[in-house]
């Protein structure tokens, strides 16, 4: 029974497929941001529409930063689930992972760059109408990393 449960993990070879496909994706859509980011800032600047180049750039780091944690998902559910416990050297030292809870570690703290990342582009894209309710995703941010701090602090 468990040998016939055991050929499921290779199921993760479709979910690390799909998450590549996905993570070429947004570099592809983040290459093209930032294509257009820098051509609307060079061409025309505020005659094109664009009175604040600034932001298009800061989605397309977003973009690519995203498709970075995908990346690190899909090498972190290969080396969990596919390689059987044998780290291959082509992987980064800080990447290779051992146990589900370093995974959930690794994805933690590439998540709150990504959010970090999308608190400062919504800022900067409502700089026209500051509220409160701006600060929800910074607050989110704060919890977030307190939890991880608290989380490492433990272990």
């Amino acid at each position: 029974m468990i040998s016939f449960v055991l050929k499921f993990r290779y199921l993760a070879v479709i979910a690390v497929a799909i998450l590549l496909v996905h993570a070429i994706g947004l570099l592809g859509l983040a290459i093209y941001r930032t294509y257009e980011a820098y051509h609307a800032a060079f061409q025309g600047g505020t005659e094109a529409g664009h009175t604040r180049p600034g932001i298009p750039i800061a989605e397309s780091v977003d973009a690519a930063l995203f498709a970075l944690v995908l990346i690190v998902l899909a090498l972190g559910t290969v080396s969990l689930y596919l390689t059987g416990g044998v780290s291959d050297s082509r992987i980064p030292e800080w990447m290779r992972v051992r146990s589900l809870s370093e995974l959930k570690t690794l994805l933690w703290e590439a998540i709150l760059l990504v959010l970090v990342m999308a608190a400062l582009t919504s800022i900067m894209a409502n700089t026209d109408h500051l509220g409160w309710d701006l600060l929800i995703l910074p607050a989110a941010v704060l919890i977030l990393a307190a939890g991880l701090f608290l989380k490492v602090r433990v272990e």
